[in-house]
């Protein structure tokens, strides 16, 4: 008797079973390339040498059985110092897979239901078998060929039959008595779906009776009822195609989202140039908003608040903003896969090449030049291009401004004209503005001598840039820092120190960013 046919056996019973063949081989390996056994939960067929290497062999399979692990080449090096412990040379390579049989469906129920189900599932390969205990309903000639339709009650038919996990038990009876028997038969093969269609009420009692008669809360929770996927239509066609559906993905271990989800939702895609506090205020606005974000940074940018600041991640390669992580991404690729697990990336792009490559929805320019400096944004950059602060023309180079200066109109978008011009007045916090503000003594390289989030008093300091020491003018907190060994020129900013104290969380993304991001989803819902 040969590999095959045990595997053949085994397939025919519903047993699950792994194929462990040798795919390659060097010095002293065991056997051949083409060697084969195979492997169930409990038992093995067949030998690929025994030894330790088989061992290892039978317990990847086992993995792979489980669920724990996935189909592929394992390789035993058998090499001192290798991950088998034996020093007789070589390695063998091993392919290691789930055999799977014909996919089984148990239909308890010859109805309207059961008639089109056991149709549909017979056309797409499962072999069908259908059980009712009423005579004129076990009529082969309802049902196509190659179904097999059996007469009788249907706990002891169903008894009978091949489960495993590879088959499917669908329960429609006319009864919850007979539902519970068919129910109860599913459960006891180890079918590897059960579904019982009922409503509710039917449903919780069928359930309730066969807790009374010893089924666990654990088998019980395999049952699954409201049955199918929700596709849309209540005919029995419409539930038959629902329950085949959902059956199809359990088998297959799918996750029966539509065939286009795991694609970026590139229409909802906004990139924002800048991940300071102000713009990150901006990105985590737009992501709590359903929008995937694309940062773009300079190499080296000079954060204040880096705790609230996606570009952070330049320096840090990973920062989490209220939940949100940011996470610095080499190319476009890299930001493609951050992007499908949820995260911001953050991409160095000084001059904003990327934005063509990207083709975003939207784009937000959030540098914060102050109309110092040219940025490079354009109207056409995107289909909608919003920028912050002073040094944008709504309406000629950008579609809307968002005003960035405190007072009443904070966070006011412009559709035509401009945000207020910066007049180098910082923001008031209990009286103090330029206090506030720590600023680098000369040019030279900075190191932070204190943590963002210290609690620090007027005089006490709070770093170098080379030699010349950096002091507090005012006594609270470090609410940011920029990051230590960047290169700053005279009078460049280096931190601020809000006067509130210990009652300011820096943790937190500030109300001032808050409401300018509210600004930018204002306009974009408007524009697109």
């Amino acid at each position: 008797m040969t590999v095959f046919d045990d595997l053949s056996a085994l397939l025919d019973r519903g047993e699950p079973a792994a194929l462990v063949t040798v795919v390659g081989k060097s010095g002293s390996a065991p056997r051949d390339v083409g060697t084969r056994m195979v492997v169930t939960p409990d038992e093995e067929y067949g030998t690929i040498g025994g030894g330790v290497v088989e061992g290892l062999a039978i317990d990847d399979a086992r993995a792979v059985l489980a669920g724990d692990a996935d189909p592929g080449v394992r390789t035993y090096e058998l090499e001192p110092g290798g991950n088998t412990g034996m020093v007789c040379g070589g390695e063998m390579d091993v392919f290691v897979d789930r055999v799977q049989g014909q996919s089984r469906l148990h239909v308890a129920g010859a109805g309207h239901i059961g008639r089109d189900l056991a149709a549909l599932a017979a056309r797409v390969g499962y072999d069908v078998t259908v059980v009712d205990d009423r005579e004129e309903y076990a009529d082969p000639d309802a049902f196509p060929d190659g179904v097999d339709v059996r007469h009788g009650d249907y706990g002891d038919v169903l008894a009978g039959l091949t489960m495993g996990e590879d088959a499917a038990v669908a329960v429609a009876t006319r009864s919850g008595t007979f539902d519970a028997e068919a129910v109860g038969a599913g459960l006891d093969g180890g079918a590897g779906y059960v579904g019982l269609v009922a409503s509710e009420t039917k449903a919780n009692r069928v359930l309730s009776g066969l807790a009374d008669e010893g089924y666990s809360r654990r088998d019980l929770a395999r049952v699954r009822s409201p049955v199918g996927l929700k596709l849309g239509g209540g005919g029995p066609a419409d539930i038959a195609l629902a329950i085949l559906a959902e059956i199809h993905a359990v088998g297959h271990d799918a996750d029966a989202r539509p065939a286009g989800a795991d694609r970026l939702p590139l229409e909802a895609l906004a990139v924002v140039r800048g991940g300071g506090d102000l713009g990150s205020g901006v990105v985590y606005r737009l992501h709590q908003a359903g929008y995937s974000v694309v940062v773009t940074e300079v190499e080296r940018p000079t954060v204040v608040r880096r705790g609230v600041a996606f570009g952070s991640a330049m320096y840090d390669g990973e920062v989490a903003v209220e939940g949100v992580t940011g996470r610095r991404v080499d190319d476009l690729e890299a930001a493609v896969a951050a992007l499908r697990d949820g995260d911001v990336p953050v991409l160095a792009d000084p001059d904003g090449s990327a934005v063509a490559d990207l083709d975003p929805a939207v784009l937000v320019d959030a540098i914060m030049a102050k109309g110092k400096t040219d940025t490079g944004t354009r109207r056409d950059d995107a289909d909608v291009v919003v920028g912050l602060g002073p040094g944008f023309e709504a309406g000629d180079d950008v579609d809307a401004a968002v005003e960035t200066d405190r007072g009443h109109e904070l966070g006011r978008v412009f559709y035509e004209g401009t945000a207020s011009a910066y007049d180098g007045e910082p923001g008031e916090r209990e009286g103090y503005t330029h206090e506030r503000v720590v600023r680098a003594p000369v040019d030279g390289r900075w190191e932070t001598a204190v943590d963002i989030g210290a609690v620090v008093s007027a005089g006490e300091t709070l770093g170098t840039v080379d030699d010349a020491p950096v002091t507090a003018e005012i006594d609270g907190l470090v609410r940011g820092l920029v990051h230590d060994g960047i290169d700053v020129g005279e009078g460049a900013k280096l931190g601020d120190i809000d006067p509130r104290g210990a009652s300011v969380d820096h943790t937190k993304v500030s109300d001032k960013a808050l409401c300018l991001g509210g600004g930018v989803l204002e306009a974009v819902l408007r524009l697109r």
